[in-house]
């Protein structure tokens, strides 16, 4: 005997197939409404050291510029940038310690107002933990490179 679908059989076979979809994708359901709300949310000024760069890596740099991360702008603004002539010391021949200015390269410190979230004793920004000592990859629009966090002023 053949058997014949009916609308009972189509609707049981139909929420079995929507079961499996939202096990399979629970995580994006679940997340769809969480929001970064104020209680997890810190405002911080990161002053950011990049070193052995050469002048015209940094020359797109500017104020006011927004720091992009994770496909998106972060909540995070440049509002200072110091560009120095790097400093290397060697030993001459007599035995001291001669200081001169290198001609290429140059060191670079930003200051970065901005909103980061944190969990317990971790802080994040774009993706990156936050913390003196740590490198951290400054990215813009148009400029990207490597420095390393050596302050952080909560506001």
């Amino acid at each position: 005997m053949k058997k014949k679908w009916n609308w009972i059989d189509i609707t049981i076979l139909l929420i079995i197939i929507l079961l499996i979809v939202g096990f399979l994708n629970r995580d994006k359901i679940i997340r769809v409404g969480e929001k970064v709300t104020e209680s997890n949310v810190k405002d911080l000024v990161i002053t950011l050291e990049a070193k052995e760069l050469t002048e015209d890596m940094v020359t797109d740099l500017s104020v006011g510029d927004k720091i992009f991360s994770q496909y998106n702008f972060q909540n995070a603004t440049i509002k200072e940038v110091v560009v120095e002539p790097l400093l290397r010391s060697e030993a001459g021949s007599d035995g001291k310690m001669r200081v001169y200015e290198d001609s290429e390269e140059v060191k670079v410190t930003i200051k970065i107002d901005a909103q980061v979230t944190y969990s317990g004793p971790y802080m994040e920004l774009g993706g990156q933990v936050v913390k003196a000592g740590n490198s951290f990859v400054l990215k813009t629009t148009k400029v990207e490179f490597p420095s390393t966090i050596k302050h952080i002023e909560v506001k």
